[in-house]
């Protein structure tokens, strides 16, 4: 008896901590989406006010990122010299694993279109172009993290319930 119990309340916490885990890629998807606007703005400024290269730009902001969009800077930093920014910077972003939907890698895709190919001010208006377009993937992160955050969470407790029911 006492067995029983104790394995539907590990089935119960099993079921909780899927739907937890299932949860938080909407919670990380929109940490990442606000790191990489603060990192494009943090490029802008560079490239507004400095003369650095674009490598030691990308170097400098994988040091203060955290984790995968650090990763983004640091491989695209590596490999600019050998391939250009354009392709340096969409490889770095489809090699990395991040919580980023193809939707929002397409839209930081954009980034690197001009950069390094035109003046100044191009520049900086295609990173701000980039940011507005993540400003409302944020958006759009912000509402589907309010709305399936709840629901992964709750449906995993159900799905335990309903599981251990059934067993028993």
């Amino acid at each position: 008896m006492i067995l029983k119990i104790l394995l539907g309340i590990g089935i119960i916490f099993c079921s909780c901590k899927i739907g937890i885990l299932i949860s938080k890629k909407y919670i990380y998807r929109l940490d990442e989406l606000e790191e990489m606007k603060n990192n494009l703005q943090i490029i802008e400024n560079k490239i507004k006010y400095t003369y650095e290269p674009l490598e030691e730009i990308f170097i400098d902001i994988s040091e203060i990122s955290s984790s995968n969009i650090s990763m983004i800077f640091k491989k695209a930093a590596s490999n600019i010299k050998k391939s250009g920014t354009e392709i340096a910077w969409k490889e770095s972003l489809k090699e990395t694993e991040t919580a980023l939907t193809k939707e929002d890698k397409s839209m930081i895709e954009e980034f690197s279109t001009l950069l390094g190919k035109t003046n100044k001010e191009g520049q900086i208006n295609q990173i701000k172009y980039v940011i507005n377009l993540l400003d409302i993937q944020i958006e759009k992160a912000r509402i589907e993290r309010e709305k399936n955050e709840k629901i992964y969470k709750k449906l995993g407790l159900i799905l335990g319930i309903g599981l251990v029911i059934i067993i028993y």
